[in-house]
């Protein structure tokens, strides 16, 4: 009770320390209760607030329209009055802008009324101005479309005695690009063209970086602002080859032994073709081999045949021959059947051995006459190959060959039985 004895409000009340805090609060305090019973109003102005569209329910959302652009760059400015002790404790984020879309039912440009949702206390003070008072929108339906990239190579030239070829995309899948965006500025699109600057002397194929770029018909760039492409850069490739001037070659299958294919007479409707393509594989071209005739298939009423090119990678025709037409000609040649006798094997596995009909029969052969005139059975005989055959009864493919002749052949396909034991 000692410490209650010794307490004396005199003493507080000429304590600096005491007395010019209470002071301050009291005089805070009075104020407040001077304000709050007196209301007196001010006049507020809040800037750089956002809007919001909402497009529920609206004819823009159930018709898959969208807001083209990006709105937020867009900011209002609100003006408020209302008591001092209201206003006073606003800030910007308080408010809530919006506009209605509800009137939008068509693509295209639109002003949309800017009103402001309830904030805090908003019943205590009212909102005198928002500015600017619409909100400026560009509506459109949204639409995704496949371009084929152009390349080009501005200032692209070849070394002397090579060819810079028309430019390619590479560096991707494909040559295309999906773009989404807008449909009145997708239908524009007319072009798409990836173009890089090389402005250089070239020995051999390069590749440089390149933008993509859009035009409408009549050439004019079209602005991607509100566009998103698939890819903004590719890589333009400039082929660079060379052309030769070479033969073209009739090759034969299914022969017999030591055929002579010089001895047919054949016709190329070209003898000759331009060859174009990387420089390296180019210098080693002497030829185009044109692919192989079926020896077996060529007859007196059966001459005629169109073949493709055999060619190595990275080379091509400059013609754009798709197919040669070969005529073999068999003028003065004869067929007459025979008996083969003799069957040789080739390739038989080690510790089995072959056996098979004794005879092959009816083997027509085709050749000059004179040659097929002096031909007899024992001149003929058949080779079979049992490489990697295993021990078994099967029917083999029988290649017919001749001794000492070298221009003739047999006409269709014979087989035999053979067992391999």
């Amino acid at each position: 009770m000692k410490s209650l004895s010794n307490f004396s409000l005199r003493k507080l009340l000429y304590n600096k320390q005491f007395t010019i805090p209470f002071s301050i609060l009291m005089a805070f305090v009075l104020w407040l209760v001077i304000i709050i019973n007196q209301k007196p109003t001010i006049q507020r102005t809040f800037s750089d607030i956002p809007v919001n569209v909402n497009l529920e329910n609206t004819f823009a959302a159930e018709n898959n329209m969208n807001i083209i652009g990006d709105i937020s760059e867009q900011r209002f400015t609100v003006t408020v009055r209302g008591p001092s002790y209201v206003v006073s404790s606003l800030t910007a984020s308080d408010f809530s802008l919006y506009a209605s879309a509800a009137e939008v039912d068509a693509p295209g440009s639109y002003d949309l009324l800017v009103a402001t949702t309830a904030a805090v206390n908003s019943q205590e003070y009212e909102v005198l101005s928002i500015t600017p008072t619409v909100l400026k929108v560009d509506f459109d339906y949204v639409d995704t479309k496949e371009f084929t990239i152009i390349a080009s190579a501005e200032g692209a030239v070849a070394a002397k005695g090579l060819i810079a070829e028309t430019s390619v995309v590479s560096g991707t899948e494909s040559d295309t690009v999906t773009i989404t965006g807008p449909r009145t500025v997708i239908n524009q699109i007319e072009t798409v063209k990836a173009s890089a600057v090389v402005n250089k002397t070239l020995s051999e194929s390069e590749s440089f970086d390149a933008d993509i770029l859009l035009y409408d018909a009549e050439g004019n760039e079209i602005d991607q602002e509100n566009l998103t492409l698939s890819a903004k850069k590719v890589k333009v490739t400039v082929p660079i080859s060379k052309k030769k001037i070479v033969p073209v070659k009739v090759n034969f299958s299914n022969t017999p032994e030591e055929f002579n294919i010089d001895s047919v007479s054949v016709s190329v409707d070209h003898k000759t073709v331009t060859v174009i393509g990387t420089p390296e594989t180019v210098d080693k071209t002497s030829e185009v081999e044109l692919s192989a005739i079926d020896i077996t298939t060529v007859t007196s009423d059966s001459g005629n045949f169109d073949v493709s090119a055999k060619l190595p990678e990275g080379v091509r025709i400059l013609e754009n021959i798709e197919n040669f037409k070969v005529t073999v000609n068999t003028d003065g040649y004869i067929t007459k059947t025979f008996t083969v006798k003799e069957i040789r094997y080739s390739g038989i596995g080690t510790g089995l051995k072959a056996s098979a009909p004794s005879t092959i029969a009816n083997v027509t052969v085709f050749g000059p006459r004179a040659s097929v005139n002096k031909l007899k059975d024992t001149d003929i005989y058949a080779q079979i190959d049992l490489t990697d055959k295993a021990e078994g009864v099967f029917t083999a493919d029988v290649n017919i060959s001749f001794k000492n002749y070298d221009n003739v052949w047999a006409i269709g396909k014979y087989t035999t039985t053979v067992t391999l034991q």
